[in-house]
């Protein structure tokens, strides 16, 4: 799940409230990020990381040759769970729809 800018401007709200008000900062860092997350199944690394680079992989490609004048159309499925389509096989840079970076597995 890449998290919307919502979410993270509500997990910073809850960083910067927790920097002036709580002696045990790790445990409240991670207390407010998974609460407002709710990815209590993920390590916190992870759901950090997430945070502040959102990536995702591509999970399959497809192609459709003829759609547009004859070109070939590429969809990439994502682990985000959303499809890009492109007129060329590399997979693109950024999701089109939650702008995660799309990351090479290789």
């Amino acid at each position: 799940m890449t998290p919307t800018s919502e979410e993270r401007r509500e997990v910073a709200e809850k960083l910067r409230h927790a920097s002036h008000t709580d002696a045990n900062l790790d445990v409240t860092i991670a207390i407010a990020i998974l609460d407002t997350i709710g990815e209590v199944h993920r390590p916190i690394a992870a759901v950090v990381a997430d945070l502040i680079d959102p990536t995702c992989h591509v999970v399959g490609t497809t192609s459709e040759e003829g759609l547009y004048d004859g070109l070939t159309i590429f969809r990439h499925e994502l682990s985000c769970g959303h499809t890009c389509e492109t007129v060329w096989l590399e997979p693109p840079a950024y999701c089109d729809v939650c702008g995660a970076r799309v990351v090479d597995d290789e």
